[in-house]
């Protein structure tokens, strides 16, 4: 009760970004001031005032957070799949394009400060969300932010939607290639190394002629979906990026298989 008397009146902006958080995302903040950082994009940080921390640091934790969350929920969903497998579906759950299209169903534009033009495709959406993250991880403690997480994952995202894409990679690949008038072709070899019991089969991705991508699994297919997969990642990290962190990010946000014929 003294703790009440004597603490600092909430601003305006921090009696939004608590009235949001409790209709969003069911929680009541504790430590105001660290979720406005999270929410302050450095662009909305005044010149006169460096010292005003912008929520890059919470960023990055909350990236780890959601990566640890993520992991472990695809390790429990799906028991019999491959290391390669869930690191695929955790990259398309991550993404800076999924974030961003879950930024947009909490409204999370409407307690962000920043001074980047609405209406532009950007990342802070999706980022404002991962240093969110962070945030109420500090807050709340890991298990109030995984429940957090599967909610919305729950709520806004269709695992198997994403699970039906990763099946269908040699596809995609394959129809991106007829409407870029590309020649797109599947080799595969067999391998044993040592250790192992039966065949690996190995598929190289040529695209025009050139290896784009390569893959390795215990049956055909297997191999030339990781093949597809690895295409897909080598176009996407050639588009050029400025940062290694948000061209680890970024280059989901321009999958050439999620293009339309």
């Amino acid at each position: 009760m003294l703790s009440s008397l004597f603490s600092r009146p909430a601003n305006p902006e921090e009696r939004l970004i608590r009235a949001w958080s409790r209709s969003t995302l069911g929680l009541t903040p504790g430590d105001l001031a660290l979720y406005r950082q999270a929410l302050r994009h450095s662009s909305a940080v005044p010149e006169d005032r460096p010292d005003l921390p912008n929520n890059e640091r919470l960023e990055f934790l909350g990236d780890a957070i959601l990566d640890a969350i993520v992991g472990t929920l695809l390790f429990r969903t799906y028991p019999d799949k491959s290391e390669g497998f869930l690191t695929r579906m955790r990259s398309k759950l991550v993404s800076r394009a999924q974030l961003n299209v879950l930024a947009k169903h909490i409204e999370i534009e409407k307690v962000v400060e920043t001074k980047v033009a609405r209406g532009h495709e950007t990342s802070v959406p999706g980022n404002a969300l991962e240093a969110l993250i962070g945030a109420i991880f500090l807050d709340k403690g890991f298990k109030k932010t995984q429940a957090l997480v599967l909610m919305l994952i729950d709520k806004y995202f269709d695992l198997k939607e994403l699970e039906k894409e990763d099946r269908d990679g040699k596809s995609r690949l394959l129809e991106w290639g007829q409407k870029r008038r590309k020649k797109v072709e599947f080799h595969l070899s067999e391998e044993r190394s040592k250790g192992s019991r039966g065949k690996q089969y190995v598929a190289e991705v040529r695209i025009d002629g050139t290896v784009r991508g390569t893959g390795r699994g215990h049956s055909k297919k297997i191999a030339e979906q990781d093949a597809a997969q690895a295409a897909f990642r080598g176009m996407r990290s050639r588009s050029g990026q400025s940062s290694p962190r948000s061209h680890a990010r970024q280059t989901e946000d321009h999958d050439p298989s999620q293009e339309r014929p």
